[in-house]
């Protein structure tokens, strides 16, 4: 799990690397290039775990308690 904890500041300093005007043009595209790779990845994890929600048996529906039928 500590792998998932790097990975928040790892796209924050990725997409403020992309905006820094200071940055060479070739670093900017190097962080744009991972960005994308990361939200491919991303796309896939959420289409598989998507998916095997569907075909999970059906949850019953749940219902806050201050909420009127």
């Amino acid at each position: 799990m500590s792998n998932s904890n790097k990975l928040g500041p790892y796209i924050q300093k990725l997409m403020t690397t992309v905006m820094d005007n200071k940055e060479d043009d070739f670093v900017k595209e190097l962080a744009m290039s991972e960005l994308a790779r990361l939200k491919v990845n991303i796309d896939e994890f959420l289409v598989k775990h998507y998916q095997e929600d569907d075909v999970a048996e059906e949850k019953p529906e749940k219902q806050l308690l201050q909420e009127d039928k």
